[in-house]
């Protein structure tokens, strides 16, 4: 197989995952934030419900113990385009998943310039 071709095949494959993976992911992942509030009792271990006045203050908690107030906000939080439903979350999947391979093959035709 090609070199080319291969990398449309990946591409394509990433794509489709990309696609596929709002509807197959959980709604109740148990990530850091997960846990995080579970450990200040902001939300259930294995639920979804979140107490916002316990997350609230878990977060100041966490931000006056490590003296770390940074804060952003996200530009497609949650991994979704607000005001989209499934169509933002698969739209944000997909430009993450475009940005990344633009990422990865900028960095790669820099480190395969001869000077390097």
């Amino acid at each position: 197989m090609e070199t080319k071709q291969f990398v449309v095949i990946g591409i394509a494959i990433a794509l489709v995952i990309a696609v596929a993976a709002p509807f197959l992911a959980s709604g109740n992942p148990d990530g850091l934030e997960s846990a995080f509030f579970s450990i200040y009792d902001a939300k259930p271990f294995m639920g979804d419900e979140l107490d916002e006045d316990a997350a609230g203050a878990a977060e100041e908690h966490a931000a006056a113990v490590t003296g770390n107030e940074f804060a952003h906000e996200a530009l497609m939080p949650d991994y979704t385009i607000p005001g989209l439903d499934k169509t933002g979350e698969v739209l944000a999947v997909v430009i993450g998943t475009l940005l990344m391979l633009a990422l990865v093959y900028g960095v790669a035709r820099v480190a395969a310039r001869p000077d390097n």
